[in-house]
């Protein structure tokens, strides 16, 4: 394909104008739009699920199908082959293993350096557990929220390294590298938007600088997005297990002993 500088711009524009709006959807549907209240309020009414459940799985469901109108949208548009989207070998799951330890491992490291820069004190984790995606996930059934999560990781990937980065590096005369760091840029930019804290902010900056990076690199290796949509699923999998799980209840222990 050729590769322009008008297909660089254009790109790069379309994807900002969608990360900016699908960064502040859920904030708009939730806080600004009437619509959405009068819809909530009618499923509320048919359903005996408890009223805050109910709308934290139709704001998951906008989130999600956003998300997949601008996955398709933008494939579309710079005429993206599927291929190469859901191509896979047995080579592809090593490294989404591989990929998933490291998203991980990148994470933990960001997010250590940036306790230690923000002097952390004891009601950050509950600063971070008020993240709106993540306080609206918690409100779902416990063994729902990973899943939600999960889901709402792959389209995210979908969009950022399976359509736009490959559009970048096919379409443009960008460097490889240099298009995996806009896609970082601009996915960054979508979950920074979704925050209200300057700590909230720096933690969400971590994981997706990890996610983003890691991601990335799968993708050039392999021509495919299946690697870096598992690894992303397995991060936030990994990051939301369900609620009184052997696994959450010593990290509650511990932050119980530190108040």
């Amino acid at each position: 394909m050729a590769t322009t500088v008008a297909d660089q711009f254009a790109a790069t524009l379309a994807a900002a104008g969608i990360s900016i709006v699908w960064g502040r959807a859920l904030w708009y549907l939730d806080e600004r739009s009437d619509v959405f209240r009068r819809l909530a309020f009618g499923a509320m009414a048919f359903s005996k699920r408890p009223p805050p459940e109910v709308r934290s799985l139709i704001l998951s469901a906008a989130y999600y199908a956003f998300g997949l109108l601008a996955v398709l949208s933008m494939a579309a548009a710079f005429r993206q082959d599927y291929s190469s989207l859901f191509s896979f070998s047995g080579s592809h799951l090593t490294l989404a293993v591989l990929g998933a330890a490291a998203e991980i491992s990148l994470a933990s490291l960001f997010v250590e350096i940036v306790h230690r820069v923000a002097r952390p004190t004891p009601d950050r984790a509950a600063e971070v557990l008020d993240i709106p995606w993540i306080a609206g996930l918690n409100q779902l059934p416990a063994g729902m929220a990973p899943v939600a999560a999960a889901l709402g990781g792959a389209i995210e990937e979908l969009f950022y390294r399976g359509v736009l980065l490959v559009i970048l590096v096919e379409r443009t005369i960008l460097p490889p590298l240099t298009a995996v760091l806009v896609a970082a840029t601009l996915f960054c930019i979508q979950q920074l938007l979704q925050v209200r804290t300057t700590f909230q902010a720096m933690v969400i900056g971590a994981g997706c600088a990890a996610i983003s990076l890691v991601g990335g690199l799968l993708v050039l290796a392999t021509g495919s997005a299946i690697p870096a949509v598992l690894s992303h699923v397995s991060f936030v999998v990994f990051f939301m297990r369900p609620r009184g799980t052997a696994a959450a209840r010593p990290r509650r222990a511990v932050e119980t002993a530190a108040r």
